[in-house]
């Protein structure tokens, strides 16, 4: 009887259960006093036993490997595409990430994984951690209570459920489900474009620091597909090894993503968006001009009926704009149009085209708290926040003939490439796209961007200097190049606290918009012609 009862009980774990015994997590306490989950240690070597995939760039150069092949051809690869290596991917590294802190707020840190918990953070590591691996851990993040303390903790849970296969029958070829978990593709292509990543980064610090500011961002995003060329967040961590050390006095800064989680005032950038407003509801209000005059105390703008206070313009705008209509407003960028703009329009129109670029123009972002700062929002100030990305995505919006392209980080597979994607929601017209970015190329040559007006490749942009409560404005520009072609890339940059659009992040700008030339991701020949 004792015999049977061993072997039903033997029957019962090895078979009925086996899966789930195998797999069974046990919460344990850890030498720092917190709990968290072991698993049974041949799932865990099986795991290891899988090496991670490499994360290519979109011409094939490495940004993240843990294959020694591939980490010893490095240096010789960046050397042929003229990319100087940054990172560290000799001694024992467990992953060379070849461009180091310069791309760590779009690839994240595997070995580290510094700043994974953030919830303000999008690594390719983290967020495609399943491709990367080979399999589906099923990580998920679970409150457990310390029996030590009696508090509610959060910890990570996993499920490797999906490695049995190697854990019963090693690497044995005839087995069907073994051969899935080793001969999965584990590799990931980035849009990114590492030489074009290199490139902004430099030119990105050395503007900040040229002009002793110590933040800032760029983008650049591909008009027709979506795709990020580059991301710059500045400043970045000067190490990948564990913890991230800080490249400034604030050891939070070189964690932040700017380009994505970066809310800032957008400053007159937001007129393109309020300019698109009015195109797309109320075409007939592009020919109605309103007044921009001196005001009593000898500074330009106009009083809004509703507002107690005067909407003025630039400092830099000494004399009146006189009537304005849409095409002058935007060139010259005067706050008083946009400011009566936006009055006639009313909150719902630029609600709706904003939300269609998850802008936020008011906070709570509704037509009732819109209506509070209505005035203010229509030149980019009161409650309205944009990231860099966002803005970047409006340039290129205008430039892809008013069609809002959902933004890429990877880039797609054939297989889902085959299947389509739903269409893409548009904002405006072909028309009135082209018609406002034939304004954003009069802002260059004629308006406020006047430095860039000289650049050999022909740019279209919006200058913006976003004022700040008890700082320095922060420096913007969005545009895109080149104007008038037919493959464009667009962009924005960001100096925190750098005074003037024009003087800060144009220059950026420009030299972005030069590397993109010189790496020959466009040329420019008669007629504006380009090829990638």
């Amino acid at each position: 009887g004792l015999a049977l009862l061993v072997a039903g009980r033997a029957g019962w774990v090895q078979v009925v259960h086996a899966d789930t015994l195998a797999t069974a997590s046990s919460l344990s306490e850890q030498a720092d006093g917190g709990y968290r989950y072991e698993y049974n240690p041949r799932l865990v070597a099986a795991a290891r036993h899988l090496e991670r995939g490499t994360i290519f760039d979109r011409n094939g150069l490495v940004l993240a490997t843990s294959r020694a092949s591939e980490i010893a051809g490095v240096d010789a690869a960046y050397k042929q595409a003229g990319v100087s290596r940054i990172g560290a991917c000799d001694g024992d590294v467990t992953r060379c990430y070849p461009l180091g802190g310069a791309a760590f707020s779009v690839i994240g840190d595997w070995a580290g994984q510094t700043n994974w918990a953030a919830r303000n953070s999008s690594y390719l590591e983290r967020d495609r951690d399943t491709r990367l691996k080979g399999f589906d851990d099923r990580q998920r993040v679970v409150e457990i209570v310390n029996p030590r303390t009696g508090r509610t903790e959060r910890t990570i849970k996993r499920d490797y459920q999906a490695l049995l296969p190697l854990v019963r029958h090693g690497a044995d070829s005839s087995r069907a489900d073994v051969m899935l978990l080793l001969g999965r593709d584990r590799d990931l292509h980035a849009t990114i474009d590492a030489r074009l990543q290199q490139r902004v980064a430099r030119v990105l610090r050395d503007g900040i620091e040229r002009g002793t500011h110590t933040r800032g961002a760029a983008v650049v995003l591909d008009v027709d597909s979506g795709e990020v060329l580059a991301s710059v967040s500045y400043p970045w961590p000067t190490s990948l090894e564990g913890t991230a050390t800080a490249a400034s006095a604030d050891a939070a800064d070189p964690l932040l993503d700017r380009v994505r989680y970066g809310l800032y005032p957008p400053g007159s950038t937001f007129k393109l968006l309020v300019a698109a407003a009015a195109l797309r509801t109320r075409p007939d209000l592009q020919g109605e001009t309103f007044a921009c005059e001196r005001l009593a105390d000898g500074r330009v703008g106009q009083h809004v009926r509703g507002w107690s206070r005067p909407v003025r313009d630039d400092l830099k705008d000494t004399s009146p704009h006189g009537q304005v209509d849409l095409r002058h407003g935007l060139v010259v960028s005067c706050n008083a149009y946009f400011a009566q703009l936006a009055m006639r329009l009313g909150p719902g129109p630029i609600l709706d085209a904003a939300s269609l670029l998850q802008i936020e123009a008011a906070h709570p972002n509704t037509a009732a708290s819109l209506r509070g700062s209505l005035a203010h929002a229509g030149y980019g100030q009161g409650e309205v926040l944009a990231s860099p990305l966002e803005m970047a995505r409006l340039a290129a919006t205008i430039a892809g003939d008013g069609t809002v392209q959902p933004v890429q980080w990877t880039v797609p597979s054939s297989a889902n490439a085959a299947t389509g994607v739903a269409e893409s929601p548009r904002l405006l017209s072909g028309a009135a796209a082209s018609q406002l970015s034939r304004y954003m190329r009069e802002a260059v040559t004629d308006g406020t961007g006047r430095t860039l007006s000289a650049n050999q490749t022909p740019i279209a942009g919006k200058t913006g200097t976003a004022e700040v409560d008890g700082g320095r404005a922060h420096s913007w520009f969005v545009g895109f190049a080149p104007a008038g072609g037919t493959r464009r890339m667009a962009f924005a940059v960001i100096v925190e606290n750098a005074g003037y659009g024009a003087r800060s992040a144009g220059p950026v700008a420009g030299a972005i918009v030069d590397a993109a030339r010189e790496l020959g991701l466009f040329e420019t020949q008669a007629g504006d012609k380009e090829r990638r």
